[in-house]
């Protein structure tokens, strides 16, 4: 082979060399510079501490302290848009938001032909909902290794139990032995209402029976920061702003908000 024919076929093959390691890293750096795909849904289970109160609008009622409950659940949310920054979440949970509230006046009850007048009158409920609040949700972009959100929506709730204990002077269950709470709701529990008196005097009646809905908005601020894989730690806070009456007495009208501490893994 002369001399001519080997320096064209080493410039050949040094030509396709080239072209074969061109070929390659534009393959490979294609591949590298794909963006991982994002999720269309994350699920978590969700755990808070609530702190609730009752805020007084019509009656002689007012709100005597903060009702310490919880919550838990589970949560769904649902990417709205090719942004991974817009979603839809819906949750269920279960939730206990206690309500302390105080007449500010005098109850009276008819006790088996016997009028009783009842000051200082305390009425401790502890209510447990079945929530399935509705939000939209704004994600930030990560900013060192943590995600902020924003959550507004609504959630509709509903009554699973409820009692009610009633703190009087004199003592409501007196002629009631082992009784110390009752249902305010059971129609068998009626004889717990202060019905005014021999004369059914409206200024000193109250019937305890609570509604059994409620629907209220939800403002939530949180983080979602990464532990492994596709595995998030959750933090935030919520405030639940009831707009539904709390109680049934025509007489009374208050809201019952609480505020939320929450925490949750996200997958």
């Amino acid at each position: 082979m002369s001399k001519l024919k080997i320096t064209l076929v080493l410039k050949q093959t040094f030509c396709s060399i080239l072209l074969i390691g061109y070929l390659n890293n534009s393959v490979f750096s294609q591949r590298v510079a794909q963006p991982t795909p994002l999720k269309k849904w994350e699920i978590g289970f969700n755990l808070s501490n609530n702190f609730a109160w009752y805020k007084q609008i019509d009656g002689a009622m007012e709100n005597n302290g903060l009702g310490v409950g919880f919550s838990y659940g589970l949560s769904a949310n649902y990417r709205l848009t090719p942004s991974p920054n817009y979603w839809g979440t819906l949750e269920f949970l279960v939730s206990t938001a206690p309500v302390k509230i105080k007449n500010t006046g005098k109850l009276k009850m008819n006790m088996e032909g016997v009028e009783e007048e009842f000051s200082n009158t305390e009425f401790n409920y502890k209510v447990q909902y079945v929530q399935i609040p509705i939000c939209f949700m704004l994600k930030s972009q990560e900013i060192g290794h943590l995600k902020y959100y924003f959550k507004v929506g609504i959630a509709p709730s509903m009554a699973l139990n409820t009692r009610l204990r009633t703190l009087s002077d004199p003592d409501i269950y007196s002629n009631s032995p082992n009784v110390t709470n009752h249902d305010p709701n059971a129609t068998k529990n009626s004889k717990f209402d202060f019905d005014g008196g021999l004369n059914l005097d409206a200024n000193y009646r109250f019937s305890d029976d609570i509604n059994s809905t409620r629907l209220s908005l939800i403002y939530a601020l949180g983080i979602e920061y990464p532990l492994a894989g596709n595995v998030k730690l959750l933090g935030g806070i919520r405030f639940d702003n009831g707009f539904t009456d709390y109680l049934t007495d025509n007489a009374y009208s208050g809201r019952h908000n609480f505020i939320s501490l929450n925490v949750g893994v996200q997958i």
